[in-house]
């Protein structure tokens, strides 16, 4: 096959798939939520993009993910876009330069990325403004949240190995 018929193959796929996830996420049609733990699917999926494409393909899938969220959301911010575009270039670094191209670095990647992304969120969105939280967001929304985000890496992982070769 064409290298750059692959290349745009895999281009139209991510754009597709981030397209979907960010109205599934928004339109209320399949959240994915167990009990509190509500995972940001887009998360580990642009995570795997940055571990398997180069950095400008890894910077515009984060950013049009970034930007989908933030539209979408009630709160009209953009900590999405800028985490998700520095979250990808690290990861795209990191991923390249440190780190092997195997699922267990993958899912390692995934779960410090998820953990920094709902502790700045909560910074961000609670401590800076000023907003009462109690121990019990953390037990029971923001630690759970990361770990079932992390763990949607595991798909996504595989696919974009596919697509990337």
């Amino acid at each position: 096959m064409n290298v750059k018929y692959k290349r745009f193959v895999a281009a139209f796929v991510n754009i597709v798939i981030i397209c979907v996830l960010s109205l599934l996420r928004y339109s209320g049609v399949a959240t994915f939520k167990i009990g509190s733990a509500v995972p940001i699917i887009l998360l580990p999926f642009i995570i795997a993009v940055a571990m398997f494409f180069s950095d400008n393909a890894s910077l515009l899938a984060a950013l049009l993910a970034g930007t989908l969220m933030d539209s979408m959301s009630a709160d009209s911010s953009w900590f999405n876009t800028l985490f998700f575009v520095v979250a990808a270039i690290i990861c795209n670094l990191i991923g390249n330069r440190f780190f092997n191209r195997n699922l267990k670095a993958a899912l390692y990647l995934s779960a410090l990325v998820s953990l920094i992304y709902f502790f700045f969120k909560y910074l961000i969105f609670f401590v800076f403004r000023s907003v009462d939280v109690s121990y019990d967001y953390f037990i029971l929304y923001l630690i759970p949240s990361a770990v079932y985000t992390a763990v949607f890496i595991i798909p996504f992982y595989f696919l974009e190995k596919k697509l990337a070769q």
